[in-house]
């Protein structure tokens, strides 16, 4: 035990049995532990990265989206969503034909306008909507990008909407991969009392001056129904919302607490033999320091997240 406190003593305390040196902040012994920092937010970039090509990813950001939408919705004192199968099997395949078509918009090259999928999932709407995004790695990110937007923030609290539906799609576009998402909103026909005609409701198709979400609104002559709370999201979300959304966050205070150990026994190293100073000691000492406050400061998920492009 009194070995293991003199290593200690010898590797953070400078004395003169390390000739005022801390052997923590040797050049080399600096050099090393840089080394494992820079590898270990590498690895934490790496997982951010690959991440959006998961099957969870794309199963935890759709929960998650709708899971914020909701919160925004109530905040405001509207009904929150309910989670609509047709809706989602209907922005899947608006996905899908987005890769496979190799473009990024509201109606395809070929003409095909975003009703088109409410139609062939059988969706009956009077009210319909729909944002679209592509190439993020954060549910959160998104979200704000589309709360941040006029156009795709209206959609998310709208009124008329009563359900909603998301796809998150990852595939090649344009010679390279990216990651989709597809928000739609629905309200469905009130079923009526009496027998009698219907009427397709006439769609306000958006004008090419018009920038961000679609949003056909048209009259509803029906009487609306609230929506009710969004169901349960799979039981993956907790466990990998939490490695998603903290794991930088724990790592860059690991990081801040290395830099301020180390900054420490450069203080006592300084001011206790002040007399003799080691200028390549202080230098590198100080280097490691702001190198580490760098690395710290380095948001990997607002860095993959700057280039969003939402619709």
């Amino acid at each position: 035990m009194k070995r293991i406190v003199a290593k200690t003593h010898k590797a953070i305390f400078p004395s003169r049995h390390n000739d005022y040196q801390p052997l923590i902040l040797r050049p080399k012994n600096l050099f090393i532990l840089a080394v494992i920092l820079l590898v270990l937010k590498f690895l934490v970039f790496s997982w951010f990265f690959y991440y959006p090509k998961t099957s969870q990813f794309a199963v935890v950001t759709s929960s998650e989206l709708i899971e914020l939408a909701n919160q925004e919705r109530v905040a405001k004192g509207l009904p929150a969503l309910k989670l609509n199968d047709k809706l989602v099997q209907a922005a899947q395949q608006k996905a899908q034909d987005m890769l496979i078509n190799n473009y990024f918009a509201h109606t395809s090259p070929l003409g095909v306008t975003p009703w088109h999928w409410f139609d062939v999932v059988g969706y009956n709407y009077v009210a319909a909507g729909e944002n679209l995004a592509k190439d993020f790695t954060d549910s959160q990110f998104l979200h704000q990008a589309w709360m941040n937007s006029p156009s795709h923030r209206d959609n998310i609290l709208n009124n008329n909407y009563q359900e909603i539906g998301i796809a998150v799609v990852e595939g090649e576009m344009n010679g390279g991969n990216t990651v989709l998402a597809v928000q739609m909103f629905g309200k469905v026909a009130a079923a009526a009392t009496t027998p009698k005609e219907t009427k397709k409701p006439e769609i306000k198709q958006p004008t090419p001056a018009e920038v961000g979400s679609v949003s056909p609104e048209q009259e509803i002559t029906t009487p609306s129904v609230g929506g009710t709370a969004v169901s349960q999201p799979p039981q993956t979300k907790n466990v990998l919302t939490t490695t998603n959304e903290k794991s930088e966050p724990v790592v860059n205070d690991i990081y801040f607490i290395i830099a301020g150990f180390l900054a420490l026994v450069l203080l006592l190293t300084i001011f206790i033999n002040i007399r003799v100073q080691y200028p390549k000691l202080i230098f590198t000492s100080i280097a490691i320091i702001l190198l580490i406050a760098a690395i710290a400061s380095f948001n990997s998920q607002a860095f993959l997240n700057s280039g969003i492009d939402i619709i």
